[in-house]
């Protein structure tokens, strides 16, 4: 599983920052691509306490299969949080008509992100 790794899927991670510019995460892996998707972080067993992924073109996620846990933000296309789903219980779905991209970061990395923040990688 190891080659599943989503920071071997994605490009070089960013910030994750509120639209304030408070830091959730040191680094914020971009999944763009169809595989990266696809994968998400069903490869990524050892999710780290500053590690997150941004799922572009994304609108509902699952968490069959992970072993963390997890939370989720979900963003329209203009990074705004439409929905805030931490900790997204194991084995269970959530997903949000409109959304455009999906963060799913540690579960209470997002406790305090609430509906109308916005999020961006820097």
């Amino acid at each position: 599983m190891g080659r599943l790794r989503i920071d071997r899927l994605t490009g070089p991670p960013a910030c994750l920052l509120t639209g304030g510019g408070r830091l959730l995460s040191g680094r914020c892996h971009a999944a763009r691509t169809r595989r990266a998707r696809l994968v998400g972080l069903l490869g990524t067993p050892d999710l780290g306490a500053d590690e997150a992924l941004w799922i572009e073109r994304c609108r509902a996620v699952h968490s069959v299969g992970l072993r963390a846990t997890i939370g989720c933000a979900f963003l329209d296309g203009h990074g705004r949080v439409l929905r805030v789903v931490d900790p997204l219980p194991r084995g269970r779905a959530a997903a949000v008509r409109g959304a455009r991209s999906v963060v799913e970061c540690p579960a209470g990395v997002l406790r305090d992100v609430r509906p109308g923040d916005h999020l961006r990688r820097a």
